[in-house]
């Protein structure tokens, strides 16, 4: 298994460690290296399209990174594990079905399946999977993944919108978010860049009320600010878990690192609770420019940034 160091070290320069987030973790958490891939949003490249958002350079660049990492696949094999945490399609504003996305975007979907990837569904591209569940179809979308150490589960994958009040597709609140979320969309054929305007006012005011987290990641910002409004939700997550007190694995766990996407702010933050440490790491986005995604070997916990 390759190092965090030796991973950065084989990029040549290509990549870094976003904003010093990065940790070492008591134990080792996996047995070999996982990527973890964030929200990617593609769409058919019309206006609204947030991957490309009307810049060739941004699909350049994660395509860049998919050739890096099939690369390092060819010599790693099964020692190298991608996992996509989930919003691959953005079907809540898409056009039509997801043909035109996938024929928009064969180059992409290609080499990530070539990865072996492993989809864990986001709520932008749920729908896609009730689709063919009611038909008795799979689509190969997970809801939640989890990997082993040591013979028990160490780490959970989620796309994070089931701790997020206005995205959770199994509340009214989740219904209500998700209509605004379209009619949003649909402005974005007027105004394109609606929808990062209206995230940067979200931003603000949450900066502003949450602040709770302070000092408990591993470097703060330059704000002095550090917060994560969905760590506590993860934590008793997966203190439930380990207690084998869940519906789909009833056996004891050991998980103590939860890996999501879905806010497109990547971050990285830990939390004592009674014996043990727990993690969070938000990957952050491939939207509106953004290259962020995460690494773990071992014991190390990073996001990272390609370019």
């Amino acid at each position: 298994m390759l190092s965090l160091d030796d991973f950065i070290g084989r990029s040549q320069g290509e990549v870094t460690v976003f904003n010093n987030f990065r940790t070492q973790s008591e134990r080792s958490l996996t047995s070999r290296l996982t990527i973890c891939i964030p929200d990617v949003h593609l769409l058919e490249r019309g206006p609204n399209d947030d991957f490309l958002d009307r810049n060739l350079d941004h699909e350049k660049r994660f395509l860049d990174f998919l050739d890096f990492l099939t690369l390092l696949k060819d010599s790693e094999k099964d020692d190298l594990e991608i996992v996509h945490v989930g919003d691959l399609f953005d079907l809540w504003q898409a056009r039509g079905n997801t043909n035109l996305i996938e024929s928009a975007y064969t180059n992409i979907l290609g080499l990530l399946d070539c990865l072996k990837t492993i989809y864990v569904v986001g709520n932008h591209d749920i729908d896609l999977v009730r689709w063919y569940e009611d038909r008795g179809e799979t689509f190969g979308r997970l809801w939640r993944y989890l990997t082993n150490m040591g013979g028990k589960p160490t780490v959970m994958y989620e796309h994070g919108f089931q701790a997020d009040f206005f995205n959770n597709q199994n509340s009214w609140s989740g219904v209500l978010g998700k209509d605004i979320t379209k009619v949003v969309g649909m402005f974005e054929y007027v105004n394109p860049d609606i929808d990062v305007n209206l995230g940067n006012i979200w931003d603000s005011i949450s900066r502003t009320f949450s602040i709770y987290n302070a000092g408990l990641t591993p470097v703060k910002n330059p704000e002095n600010f550090s917060q994560h409004e969905y760590l506590n939700y993860y934590i008793k997550l997966m203190d439930k878990y380990n207690r084998g007190d869940t519906d789909d694995h009833h056996d004891p766990t050991d998980l103590s690192l939860a890996v999501i996407g879905h806010t497109h702010s990547a971050r990285l933050v830990k939390r004592p609770k009674e014996d043990k440490f727990y993690y969070l790491m938000d990957c952050g986005s491939w939207v509106n420019g953004g290259h962020e995604f995460g690494v773990i070997s071992g014991p190390d916990i990073a996001v990272c940034q390609w370019g």
